[in-house]
């Protein structure tokens, strides 16, 4: 079996290119059937440590790179030679099979729609994770790519959220949440409750709304929410977890609860909607989660859970 390819943006985040060298390191020595396409400077090339390995890390040259605070459809549109752009163009041409980035977000599913192309219907891509709930995964989105998401949006992530978690988690009737302030139907204002009623309207398990502490207690499998919303719930979840595991120490129970909350161990955001596997970490990742990243691209590839994801979605259209 041929080798999965995956591109990295080697400029992506804040610790780049150090630790995202060090994380491609990491999941190649993780996954024997994985190769890196590495999207940066040529100069990579002759860093030491990638010594051992350029058979399994190849140099993709990229001569810019879309900075953090750059406005994402217009970085994409006018820098072709950036990292972020050229590690797409890779999948989009057949050169790799998914491109991993710590960089720009916003540019990254900007940038993934506009190279990769959306899938029938979805007209804004949505940033998943599985959250980890008491008993189970929740699949929460979107988490980032979308600040002011219309009602019509909603209904859109709402469906891939249910597709994805068909093929991820093989529910065959996942129960979808809309996150609000309260469990009433109307609760939240008037937007809220306009994408209360289109939910409610859908070929969906619509559950209604849930609040935040109903996602860790797994109330739903598909929690909804706009991107605002779901950044914020993420990292103050996550926030919340370091400080709590800075507490504990090092309790040997520590160690099992972490590998489930650390978002680190998860790697990070999958792009839904788009015609290729794309994810997103933490523009903060160091070497662990980045090579979780990858580890999450390569998960998502052997199990082709974005075609799938597509398939459903469209299936559930009929």
């Amino acid at each position: 079996m041929n080798p999965r390819v995956i591109a990295l943006d080697a400029m992506g985040g804040d610790f780049a290119p150090v630790e995202t060298i060090a994380g491609a390191i990491r999941a190649i020595q993780s996954h024997s059937n994985l190769d890196i396409l590495l999207v940066g400077p040529p100069a990579l090339a002759d860093t030491p440590e990638l010594q051992p390995w350029l058979e399994r890390i190849q140099i993709l040259p990229a001569t810019d790179v879309i900075h953090m605070g750059e406005a994402p459809v217009q970085s994409v549109r006018t820098k072709p030679e950036a990292s972020m752009v050229k590690g797409l163009r890779a999948v989009e041409q057949g050169v790799a099979h998914a491109f991993v980035t710590a960089g720009n977000s916003g540019a990254a599913v900007v940038g993934a729609a506009l190279i990769l192309g959306r899938f029938q219907e979805v007209s804004r891509p949505a940033l998943a994770v599985l959250f980890p709930a008491i008993d189970r995964q929740v699949v929460l989105l979107d988490v980032g790519a979308n600040v002011g998401a219309q009602p019509v949006h909603m209904l859109q992530f709402a469906r891939l959220g249910e597709a994805f978690a068909r093929v991820a988690l093989d529910l065959p009737q996942p129960r979808v949440g809309l996150l609000n302030v309260g469990e009433e139907s109307l609760k939240g204002g008037g937007i809220m409750q306009d994408i209360y009623q289109l939910l409610a309207a859908a070929p969906l398990n619509f559950v209604g709304n849930l609040e935040g502490w109903d996602l860790p207690r797994g109330h739903a499998d598909v929690m909804v929410c706009d991107g605002l919303t779901g950044n914020l719930l993420l990292k103050m979840a996550e926030g919340i977890g370091e400080l709590f595991f800075s507490a504990l120490g090092d309790i040997p129970e520590a160690s099992t609860l972490r590998s489930r909350f650390d978002y680190a161990e998860h790697g990070g955001s999958l792009v839904l909607g788009v015609d290729g596997t794309v994810v997103v970490t933490h523009g903060r990742a160091q070497r662990e989660a980045i090579a979780n990243a990858i580890g999450l691209a390569y998960q998502a590839l052997s199990g082709e859970l974005i075609s799938r994801t597509r398939d459903a979605m469209l299936a559930s259209q009929h």
